[in-house]
């Protein structure tokens, strides 16, 4: 082999098939690749049996650790206050302390709490860092770098639709239809929705595209529909949860639009689990008002009237 086909593939190497590079970063989300090609390298090492030579994925390693650290040092410090504050945001609006939250990352007790303290010195480690951009779902980037504790435009657009949906459905302006999932029966348009798969034991899990995959979703509550909203589709709301955050709920909405054949076609409106609690606030405070909309009493006009002229 010629000298530059060596040198073209120190870098490169093969895991599950697939041909994987080091990554020399140039930008936060370079960054988070890179520390996923060196976490990858890591589990390659761990895994291995006695017998494998590992050498070569430790020196591949050790030069995707330069990479990063030589990306960092051009970048130079980032705002610590951002990060730390947008940490705390983050896990109060998950409703989980951050000694809860350095136990399910692993990190030793007291190490994010200490750096949270005002006037501190003591940074985070980039590690830490990447691990927090995977539990939350949230960039590096968006990390360090924004405030997320401030509503976008986007956001507050989609908090007063909620909040009008909210509205009609007190006063009853617009009705909903429990489509099932939870304890009510599938409905076609649940079962036209491929993001949902119902195991042995009945439970409906949910598989959302934009949440951590390696967690198991399901529904806490039954899905709801209203075909009021946009003609022709049917507004869809999810409500789910995980078994690591039972206390905290998310809202998925979708528009579904009905086939030829009686199956639905699905759509993504838009989520609420993000850094913005408003939003997902709005969206809880609607999908109560559903659910006790669906469990109260029905009364047709004709008996109403007469219940009311009883009353009087």
């Amino acid at each position: 082999m010629s000298r530059q086909f060596d040198e073209y593939m120190e870098d490169k190497f093969e895991y599950q098939g697939e041909r994987k590079t080091l990554i020399y970063p140039t930008s936060f989300a370079e960054l988070t690749e890179a520390l996923g090609v060196r976490n990858t390298l890591q589990s390659i090492i761990d895994f291995a049996t006695r017998d494998e030579d590992t050498s070569g994925y430790e020196e591949m390693k050790e030069r995707q650790n330069e990479y990063i650290q030589e990306y960092l040092n051009s970048i130079g410090d980032f705002d610590n206050s951002i990060l730390v504050s947008n940490i705390t945001h983050l896990a109060k609006s998950n409703d989980i302390r951050l000694g809860e939250l350095e136990k399910m990352l692993g990190i030793s007790t007291g190490y994010i709490s200490r750096t949270a303290k005002e006037n501190t010195n003591k940074r985070l480690s980039i590690d830490v860092v990447w691990k927090l951009s995977q539990f939350f779902n949230v960039s590096i980037d968006e990390l360090v770098s924004h405030d997320l504790r401030l509503p976008s435009e986007t956001t507050a657009l989609l908090c007063r639709f909620i909040a009008k949906l909210s509205s009609q459905t007190m006063i009853d302006e617009i009705e909903w239809t429990c489509e099932g999932g939870y304890m009510c029966e599938n409905s076609p348009l649940l079962q036209s929705m491929t993001l949902l798969t119902e195991e042995d034991d009945g439970t409906v899990v949910y598989h959302p595209e934009h949440m951590n995959q390696s967690y198991r979703w399901t529904l806490f509550e039954d899905v709801y529909s209203c075909d009021a909203i946009n003609e022709g589709e049917k507004l869809v709301i999810i409500a789910f949860q995980t078994e690591k955050m039972k206390a905290h709920h998310y809202y998925d909405f979708f528009f579904c639009t009905p086939n030829k054949d009686g199956t639905y076609s699905w759509r993504k409106a838009f989520y609420t689990n993000d850094p913005f609690s408003s939003l997902e606030d709005q969206a809880a405070t609607l999908y109560n008002q559903i659910t006790r909309k669906m469990d109260a009493v029905r009364l047709s006009p004709d008996i109403r009237s007469i219940v009311q002229a009883y009353l009087q």
